[in-house]
C-alpha cells in the first residue's frame, strides 16, 4: 500500500487533474440542466405572458414609430431624465380603457424609459430608426409606453387574430387559475414549440376560465397526450 510519502509528484498532479475535470463536468452538467429549464419555461410562458400583458394594460395599439422630428408641428411633452420620446402614428386600436379617442392615422407623442444605456430599464427597447417601424405597443397611461412592446413582424398570426377579434378575455384576469382540461392543472399551459402561441384563456359556457387552442386543436399542445381525443374544450 502506497503512503503519502511514496506518491510521486506526477501522481499528485494526475489526481488533481481528474478531480478538477470531474468537478468541471458536474458543474457543466448542472448549468446545462438549468439553462434547459429556463428555456423550456420561456417557451411555456409565451401565450401566458401575451394575454397577461394585454389585460394588465390600459391601451394596446398597433402603431408606426416614426423617425425623430416627424411631429415637429405638435408640441412635444417634457421628457424626464433617463426616458426617450416616441413619435407614433396609430394603425389599429385593440384596447382603450382610457377613452383616448385615438383612431387610425392619428399622431401622438409618448415616452418610455430609455434602454439605450441601461438594457435592464423597464422601457420599450425598439431602437430609433430613420424609417417608420411598425410595432405593438402597450400603455399604462396615454403617454407611457410599457416594456412589453414588440415589432409587429414578431406578432404571430394567432395573436393578430385574437387582437382584432377581441379574443383576449380579461374576465379571466388571474391566469394562474386558468384550467387546462388535458393536464387537469391550473396555471401556465404546457405547449410544444409549434403551438405555444396559439392558445388563450377564456370563459366557457359555465363561466370557468379554460385554456383553449386555435382552430380545432385542443388546449394541450403536447402531441403525446393520451387524453387529447377525450377533451371537450377544443377550438376558440
Amino acid at each position: 500500500m502506497e503512503t503519502l510519502d511514496n506518491i510521486s509528484y506526477s501522481q499528485m498532479l494526475q489526481f488533481r487533474k481528474s478531480v478538477t475535470n470531474s468537478t468541471l463536468g458536474y458543474n457543466l452538467k448542472m448549468l446545462t440542466q438549468l439553462f434547459s429549464l429556463l428555456f423550456i419555461n420561456i417557451l411555456t410562458c409565451k401565450a401566458y405572458i401575451t394575454q397577461k400583458e394585454f389585460c394588465k394594460s390600459a391601451v394596446v395599439v398597433r402603431a408606426k414609430i416614426l423617425p425623430q422630428g416627424s411631429l415637429d408641428a405638435l408640441a412635444a411633452p417634457a421628457v424626464p431624465n433617463y426616458y426617450r420620446l416616441f413619435e407614433i402614428k396609430i394603425q389599429e386600436v385593440y384596447k382603450d380603457d382610457l377613452s383616448s379617442g385615438w383612431d387610425k392615422n392619428s399622431e401622438h407623442f409618448a415616452i418610455s424609459k430609455d434602454t439605450t444605456f441601461n438594457p435592464d430599464a423597464d422601457g420599450c427597447d425598439i431602437p430609433a430608426s430613420s424609417k417608420a417601424t411598425e410595432a405593438l405597443l402597450y400603455f399604462d397611461s396615454l403617454d407611457r409606453v410599457k416594456r412589453q412592446c414588440k415589432y409587429w413582424s414578431d406578432v404571430s398570426q394567432f395573436e393578430k387574430k385574437a387582437l382584432r377579434k377581441n379574443k383576449y378575455d380579461c374576465k379571466c384576469d388571474d391566469l394562474d387559475q386558468c384550467y387546462d382540461p388535458v393536464s387537469g392543472k391550473k396555471g401556465k399551459p404546457d405547449c410544444d414549440r409549434k403551438r405555444m402561441n396559439q392558445i388563450l384563456c377564456t370563459q366557457d359556457a359555465n363561466a370557468n376560465c379554460v385554456w383553449k387552442g386555435s382552430k380545432k386543436t385542443c388546449v394541450s399542445c403536447n402531441q403525446d397526450s393520451q387524453q387529447r381525443n377525450n377533451v371537450v374544450y377544443c377550438g376558440s
